[in-house]
């Protein structure tokens, strides 16, 4: 078991003086926390740009919601947002891919355990957070790479299962109601 702490690498924030780019923007209410997938951000530049808005992610970092952490806004950064910015709300871990695989540490942010640990750890009752270092201390059994890429390969088969499951189950049940209604007039409509 190792703390998230001493598998992650630091995290660069954004210098907003010295940038003229436009940048898209992950704040606290960007990541859906059904699909656990980043749905919605925001143009900036430094005219306009938020003060929470001050870390750089990259592709494959992982990003979770410190402010009332039990909303479990997690989220793997896709490839269209690498060097992006998101809110200082979340804590930004990118994994030393010598010792870790990305989806590891995202896997392991999914169990029940890890919302135990954020539970007894997070602090305020109105408006629940917690510390970055307290998301750092963390700890996750790190097996070898090997190891940690089969078992992330059948988690990822049966994440593309469950959603395409969540995404189909509306459109078939929809298509049924229709067959429904159809047959429905069929039998009800009889010769006058």
């Amino acid at each position: 078991m190792k703390k998230l702490l001493n598998i992650t690498k630091k995290v660069d924030n954004i210098n907003w003086k010295v940038t003229d780019k436009e940048l898209r923007y992950i704040d606290l209410s960007s990541v859906n926390t059904g699909n656990k997938r980043i749905e919605a951000t925001e143009l900036i530049t430094k005219a306009n740009a938020p003060s929470r808005a001050k870390q750089i992610v990259k592709s494959k970092d992982i990003i979770f919601g410190t402010t009332r952490p039990m909303q479990e806004r997690l989220a793997l950064i896709p490839d269209y947002l690498d060097n992006q910015v998101c809110s200082t709300g979340y804590c930004v871990l990118r994994s030393d891919k010598e010792i870790v695989k990305e989806k590891w540490i995202y896997y392991n942010l999914l169990k029940t355990d890890f919302y135990k640990y954020v539970e007894l750890n997070q602090k305020g009752a109105s408006y629940p957070a917690i510390s970055d270092s307290e998301i750092k201390n963390y700890k996750i059994p790190i097996p070898p790479l090997h190891v940690q890429q089969h078992v992330v390969s059948i988690l990822d088969k049966f994440d593309t299962l469950v959603n395409d499951i969540k995404e189909g189950l509306p459109k078939e049940i929809e298509q049924r109601q229709k067959q429904y209604e159809y047959w429905r007039e069929c039998l009800l409509n009889f010769p006058r």
